[in-house]
């Protein structure tokens, strides 16, 4: 019986030994493939090497490979000037752009009300007809068709003999639907 257990051992470590080197990625087969067994040209016996020089390759093969994987990556950093966010909404977007244009500065006669401006003077010619208006400083403004006035985003569409004609937008009661008026301003009665 002992005879049989120890049979069976010797088998055992027999067989572990011969498949140590069959397993690809074990320690003991990286050192068994990079011993290199050196023979000296004067001398014809072999001499096994040192440990000392397989750790060393091993090092070094090490250092190779991750120089090798840093030449690979490539640096890449994203820069997001002058592109979309593809992660905000198109809402948000809408809302910034409609800010954006709130914040334009705006001609000087876009800031007054239509009731603060008065109609002094037409011109009328061949090419184009122009106005005088006055606002509640005294100070006149040349208009001509298509001209922005008004704090509605009005713009002037007619200028005719004695009036002036407005095209105003008003919003209805829930503010959804810009709603166009005509305005029309006319030169007082001369006695």
């Amino acid at each position: 019986m002992y005879q049989k257990r120890a049979n069976s051992i010797i088998l055992v470590l027999l067989f572990s030994i011969a498949a140590i080197p069959i397993f690809p990625g074990s320690a003991a087969a990286e050192v068994s493939k990079k011993a290199i067994i050196k023979i000296p040209k004067d001398k014809e016996t072999i001499t096994e090497p040192s440990r000392k020089p397989i750790e060393e390759e091993i090092k070094v093969e090490a250092v190779e490979g991750e120089a090798k994987k840093d030449e690979e990556k490539v640096d890449y950093s994203y820069d997001p000037t002058n592109k979309v966010d593809p992660f905000k909404s198109f809402i948000v977007v809408k809302k910034e752009l409609e800010e954006k244009e709130k914040e334009k500065p705006k001609p000087y006669l876009e800031t007054l009300d239509i009731s603060q401006v008065t109609l002094s003077a037409i011109v009328l010619g061949d090419k184009e007809n122009w106005a005088l208006v006055r606002d509640s400083k005294g100070d006149g403004h040349v208009i001509k068709v298509g001209t922005a006035i008004g704090t509605r985003g009005g713009r002037v569409i007619k200028i005719l003999e004695k009036e002036v004609v407005v095209w105003l937008y008003y919003t209805d009661m829930r503010d959804r639907e810009k709603i166009p008026r005509d305005i029309s301003m006319r030169l007082p009665a001369v006695d």
